[in-house]
């Protein structure tokens, strides 16, 4: 066991390593010499189809605009790009400043846009120097990108109306029209609005950038809450689900009619494959504006389970070091909880799981710093696990989880966060969208053991038709830029058609939560 002294040490080392490996979608990967995958790597766009392949419709909707008929796409100006139908003349700051006189919202006015502005070109010189930047091999640009930000109107909780931010990325050469939407969700980078992935010019480089080179038109929700007021509702599924599911439909909202029909692609990494993957068992219900046929998640953070990112082990054992639960777990649990108060008990509630001597401390770094610097925080102030819970809190919260909510002891804001976690909870849709899962077997960060197999568990037992693809090498910060040209050609062979590429599911351990 180490203590006093050692945790001083440690912070600064710990700090260290996450900065090279955590999630962050600005950072830098390390280099590889080809493509991780057995098959499918993409040096340039697939054949255009003859049209769309998915049927029109979509379960959950409310009778909002019709997609996917025979409307023809309009003259197409190739030198323009695919331009926007909307006026886009604020300015980018201004994108995260929520008008303040919306209409009521209505289910109707999900994906209305309210805010648009132009954020620049990228040429395809440019774009593969991006690639490189993030270790991306096997894709060769086929169009310049031109990039907006918009803000956009979706529910946060179910009921609770909210506003999203997104960066939209339309290629000046689509690769066919009709399109499909390409809906991406980032990974966790924190709550603080300097912390926003749209306002991070070298963001989404590995996961959003490399579908719109090759002619796909894509969409990158920031999750409302955000950067643009209030708080994300960081790993809440239906909070993170509404924005990415409403990001569908304010692409569509965006573009002018027949540039876009049913299809919706889902893809997510980290925080953002738990918002894809809870959006799959929740499309039938709320809808996407289209019809969702496939989707794509890279090592997903998906509370898929009570247990899920160790909570439980981390409720049973105050006196641990935080450093031994590993570099996730610390900052998950603290920004999880902070959001849960904030959003669910209200903001004069956000600090009311910690311990009212960390309190303020707490709340002031989560919207101060990004995940990375909050982590090396975090460990300074709370060197055992029961410094980040308020104790009445945490004995509330096992209690009710030991239980299954029946304890005398469960109660208060414990039995408050249980109530609301039980509730989130999404089962997979088996008749839903297939879905890819890639996993890195070298992520420490979202270990296969702990999280991926796990996962990958519900869902096939759950009937959803799921392709696990394994890679030895990949860590949790370079396993997009790694497989996402793999990713690519298994995308093209559902939404367009032909044979699905193959992949290897070795080395993928049992699920030892």
């Amino acid at each position: 066991m180490l203590g006093g002294r050692w945790a001083s040490i440690l912070v600064p080392c710990w700090a260290f390593c996450v900065a090279a490996a955590a999630c962050s979608a600005a950072g830098s990967t390390s280099g590889r010499a080809g493509p991780a995958l057995d098959s499918g790597t993409v040096a340039e766009a697939a054949p255009s189809p003859t049209g769309p392949a998915a049927e029109a419709g979509e379960n959950g909707d409310d009778g909002g605009s019709e997609v996917g008929d025979a409307t023809p796409p309009p003259p197409f100006d190739a030198a323009a790009g695919l331009t926007p139908a909307v006026t886009c003349e604020d300015a980018v700051g201004d994108v995260y400043v929520t008008p303040p006189s919306l209409p009521p919202m209505t289910m109707a006015s999900r994906g209305d846009i309210v805010r648009c502005a132009l954020d620049g070109v990228l040429t395809t010189s440019e774009i593969t120097s991006d690639f490189a930047a993030k270790s991306v091999a096997g894709l060769v640009p086929t169009t310049p990108t031109t990039l907006y930000r918009i803000a956009y109107r979706t529910y946060r909780e179910d009921g609770v109306a909210g506003v999203s931010t997104a960066r939209v990325y339309l290629p000046h050469l689509p690769r066919s029209l009709p399109l499909p939407v390409v809906a991406v969700a980032h990974p966790t980078e924190g709550l603080a609005p300097s912390c926003t992935t749209s306002q991070v010019a070298t963001s989404l480089e590995d996961e959003a950038l490399p579908w719109a080179a090759l002619g796909f038109a894509v969409i990158a929700t920031d999750y409302a809450g955000l950067g643009n007021g209030g708080v994300q509702g960081y790993l809440g599924n239906h909070d993170q689900a509404h924005s990415m599911l409403d990001s569908a439909r304010a692409l569509r909202a965006l573009l002018p009619a027949g540039i876009l029909d049913d299809r919706v692609l889902l893809v997510g990494y980290s925080q953002g494959g738990g918002a894809v993957l809870a959006s799959q068992g929740l499309e039938r219900s709320y809808g996407s504006g289209g019809k969702i046929d496939a989707v794509v998640v890279f090592a997903a953070e998906w509370v898929s389970r009570l247990d899920s990112l160790q909570l439980v082990h981390t409720l049973e054992s105050p006196d641990n070091l935080t450093i031994s639960t590993g570099i996730t777990v610390p900052v998950v649990t603290a920004m999880r909880d902070y959001a849960f108060g904030y959003n669910v008990l209200g903001p004069d509630a956000a600090t009311v799981t910690f311990p009212s001597g960390n309190a303020a401390g707490i709340a002031s770094a989560l919207m101060s710093l990004c995940e990375v610097q909050f982590g090396g925080y975090i460990q300074g102030v709370a060197v055992h696990v029961g410094d980040i819970f308020d104790d009445g809190f945490r004995s509330s919260l096992l209690a009710c989880i030991e239980d299954a909510g029946g304890d005398a002891g469960c109660s208060g804001t414990g039995q408050r966060f249980y109530d609301w976690l039980t509730s989130d909870l999404v089962a997979p849709d088996p008749s839903g969208a297939p879905v890819l899962y890639v996993q890195g077997l070298s992520d420490t960060i979202m270990p296969p053991s702990q999280e991926g197999a796990c996962n990958i568990g519900l869902l096939q037992e759950a009937g959803v038709p799921v392709q696990v693809c394994t890679d030895p090498a990949a860590s949790h910060t370079d396993v997009v830029g790694r497989n996402v040209p793999f990713a690519i050609s298994w995308a093209n062979s559902k939404l367009y058609g032909g044979s699905t590429p193959t992949c290897s599911s070795a080395g993928m351990p049992a699920c030892q939560p």
